[in-house]
């Protein structure tokens, strides 16, 4: 009877030490400087399936050699009927995570437009992952390879995001979020896509 105690002791702490280590592994997996994730964290996976051609970037731009607020001229802005100055947001809660810049419509209840700029990205994560976004199109924006991808349905929630590939290993998010009177009305994407169309051409060369 000791015996078989003994092995079940054995056999627990096992168990519990293999539980612990899945554990650790998961806490360790959160999303940090250069983790790919879309708009939520969620991570991407970073590699490609063997085979598959990374999308050419003839005219890659590198959009963090420029403040992040730079990124969209206030005559853009302005364009998109947002506010001229975009306001940059830190990620507080993730620090090494990049900073935002988000411009915003006069008024309250306002329609937003936020972009981000990741390092260590490719566009090509996304289109490996497609099956992950109910909304999912590839897209080609101010002659960039893009993908619009979302979790939701835009049109029903609002908001949209849209990913850039900027330069080989660099994607830039521009989030477009409507006020609860166009939500239903206006396809959110379109902002979106807009704002890259009117920034993109101002950024850098890549070097």
């Amino acid at each position: 009877m000791s015996i078989q105690l003994a092995r079940f002791h054995r056999t627990a702490v096992l168990g519990a030490g293999l539980l612990l280590t899945v554990a650790l592994t998961a806490c360790s997996g959160g999303s940090g400087a250069g983790t790919p994730s879309d708009q939520s964290g969620r991570q991407l996976p970073t590699t490609a399936p063997s085979g598959s051609a990374a999308p050419v970037i003839a005219n890659p731009k590198d959009a963090t050699a420029m403040s992040v607020c730079s990124l969209l001229s206030s005559e853009a802005a302005t364009t998109l009927g947002l506010n001229p100055t975009g306001k940059k947001e830190s990620k507080l809660t993730a620090p090494k995570s990049p900073d935002s810049c988000e411009w915003e419509s006069p008024g309250s209840g306002a329609t937003k437009v936020s972009i981000t700029a990741f390092n260590g990205r490719s566009i090509q994560q996304y289109y490996n992952n497609s099956s992950e976004y109910s909304d999912f199109e590839k897209l080609r924006i101010a002659e960039h390879p893009a993908v619009r991808a979302n979790k939701n349905d835009p049109m029903v929630g609002g908001s949209c995001a849209v990913f850039l590939a900027s330069k080989e290993n660099q994607v830039v998010m521009a989030y477009a979020r409507l006020n609860a009177e166009d939500t239903g009305k206006v396809d959110p994407c379109g902002m979106a896509k807009k704002a890259f169309e009117l920034s993109v051409p101002s950024w850098p060369a890549a070097q």
